[in-house]
């Protein structure tokens, strides 16, 4: 049985509905990450106007804090995202900021001297964090962008969407552990991940009732 599970994807594709639900079909818990809404030294202080600092301290929080969540769970569980989504987000705010005007990939940008130097450092950290991945998981369940972001919950826009994807399946691809794209809406995604994973006999209720347990995003 698939056991230590990532439900990968952009913000706002659906990642905490599918992990909530999974969790609630299978038993296992669920894990994740405290939101990346207060550094330390910068209380109050908007998203958009965190420091590079900031942005670096804060994706370091959050890759101790799904260390200590996963490792807390020895018999298994489902985490509402990867270590390697704390690497995406800080480089693609470093380089491209939370409203990217375009879709153009990240290696055709342009950076001052200071944002490839804190990339660098930010690629380094994401070294660990993939390194991680490779024993953490067993399975990444990704939920791809198939819906738009809701009005009043937009700290990034749809480029920033498509360009985390773009920078996100190739690094968990490249950590040689399976990944599964799962379409549509929660229940037919559920559905395709017991599928995809084995775990028709490890169900503790229907795919209906994990799903009406779960938040609707």
């Amino acid at each position: 049985m698939t056991k230590r599970i990532a439900v990968v994807g952009a913000y706002g594709s659906g990642k905490t509905t599918l992990s909530a639900a999974l969790s609630h079909l299978t038993g296992l818990p669920r894990t994740h990450g405290s939101p990346m809404r207060e550094p330390i030294g910068g209380e109050g202080r908007s998203v958009h106007n965190w420091t590079d600092g900031q942005l670096i301290q804060l994706t370091v929080n959050r890759y101790a804090e799904r260390l200590l969540g996963e490792a807390a769970q020895p018999g298994g569980f489902v985490s509402d995202g990867s270590v390697v989504h704390e690497w995406v987000y800080a480089k693609l705010r470093l380089v491209a900021g939370s409203y990217p005007g375009t879709t153009t990939p990240l290696e055709d940008r342009h950076r001052s001297i200071t944002t490839t130097a804190l990339e660098a450092a930010v690629d380094d950290i994401g070294l660990l964090m993939k390194h991680h991945a490779r024993t953490a998981y067993q399975a990444f369940v990704h939920v791809p962008v198939e819906f738009e972001l809701a009005p009043d919950n937009r700290p990034i826009n749809e480029n920033f969407r498509q360009l985390s994807d773009s920078l996100l399946l190739p690094a968990l691809e490249a950590t040689g552990v399976p990944v599964h794209t799962v379409h549509g809406d929660p229940a037919e995604r559920l559905t395709q991940t017991v599928k995809h994973l084995g775990l028709q006999d490890a169900t503790v209720m229907t795919v209906d009732e994990a799903v009406a347990l779960a938040p609707a995003r």
